[in-house]
């Protein structure tokens, strides 16, 4: 009797045993599979070159919630910084030095030998932190987690979207964590952003996409407006996750909260027209008209990689006086690449 008892007991835990070796076995597969592509294996590699984020000396202590600035880096290629991404983030940390500057690269790796010596150069700054994510894990705990596994093939199928609203998404996602402001490797900034709490910065008033943004989680209005960003993405339908860029994340969140409800907190959240941190800038005029201009923007904008070169001597001239004021160290050692 005692061994038909076992007996019994005994194989509906062989078979839930089966199952289980099953399962793994599948979702191993998976993962091997969508972490092979070009495009997603450093998600899960481990870093052979840059800090990871968070095991850094002074980590912990510099990631004051909403007293940073980000800048994000989420292709697997191998790391680098160009001598325009280089200058973004000396002008960053020049002109917020009560402001705590952080580099994100999702690729492993080492810097080229070029790259290294701009890495070495933004070091100097006390407030400048180069830090690699795995983002396996820094998705751990958060609202995206199941979201971002159960999405992973969509997101290697696609690599446009992965370029552009992914990266949207993760941006949003490091506000979510700490706080912030998070910027564009293609900006020169200007001023200081220490008084901007939580806004969005439009890139031009036709199609009013948002470039730049920025979150104060101190606040109970900043906290629910993170967190009601990270509900709309983590419902995005997988056949529609193209079509859910970053505006379209805010301006859910905005209606909901702002333009449903009298909601005073809104008044809080600050929408910023393309003078702010896209100026035109005139760059073939004199450098007093593009003075005028620069004085009430924050930040400026390169639209292209080699928008100097596409211009006139005039207007190579003039970016090139801009960046020797805004980002000087990465100027004297780089600059005729600019």
């Amino acid at each position: 009797m005692k061994k038909c008892r076992a007996f019994f007991i005994l194989c509906p835990l062989l078979g839930l045993t089966a199952i289980v070796c099953v399962f793994w076995r599948e979702l191993s597969m998976e993962l091997r599979s969508v972490a092979s592509s070009n495009q997603l294996y450093c998600y899960w590699s481990s870093s052979n070159g840059i800090v990871e984020l968070e095991q850094g000396e002074w980590d912990k202590e510099m990631l004051i919630p909403s007293r940073c600035i980000f800048f994000h880096k989420t292709s697997c290629s191998p790391p680098y910084l160009t001598p325009r991404q280089a200058c973004a983030i000396e002008s960053a940390a020049r002109s917020n030095r009560n402001l705590n500057v952080f580099v994100l690269f999702f690729a492993t790796g080492q810097f080229s030998e070029t790259s290294q010596a701009f890495v070495n150069i933004l070091q100097t700054y006390d407030n400048v932190y180069i830090r690699r994510v795995c983002l396996s894990r820094y998705v751990i705990d958060t609202p995206l987690e199941n979201w971002f596994l159960i999405n992973l093939r969509e997101f290697s199928e696609n690599r446009d979207w992965l370029y552009k609203g992914f990266h949207d998404y993760i941006r949003m996602l490091t506000l979510w964590k700490f706080g912030g402001v998070v910027l564009n490797l293609n900006s020169i900034v200007l001023t200081s952003l220490d008084e901007l709490t939580s806004f969005a910065g439009v890139q031009n008033n036709r199609d009013t996409d948002v470039g730049v943004f920025g979150v104060d989680t101190s606040t109970n209005f900043g906290n629910n407006f993170v967190n009601a960003c990270m509900e709309v993405i983590k419902s995005i339908n997988p056949d529609s996750y193209s079509q859910y860029n970053i505006t379209r994340v805010i301006a859910e969140v905005l209606q909901k909260f702002c333009y449903q409800q009298d909601n005073r907190d809104c008044r809080q959240f600050t929408i910023y027209p393309p003078e702010k941190f896209y100026p035109v800038l005139p760059y073939p005029r004199n450098m007093d008209e593009i003075t005028k201009i620069m004085k009430n923007a924050t930040t400026i904008h390169l639209w292209t990689d080699h928008q100097s070169q596409n211009t006139n001597v005039d207007a190579a001239a003039n970016y090139r006086m801009i960046v020797k004021q805004h980002c000087p160290r990465i100027y004297e050692y780089s600059g005729n690449q600019f």
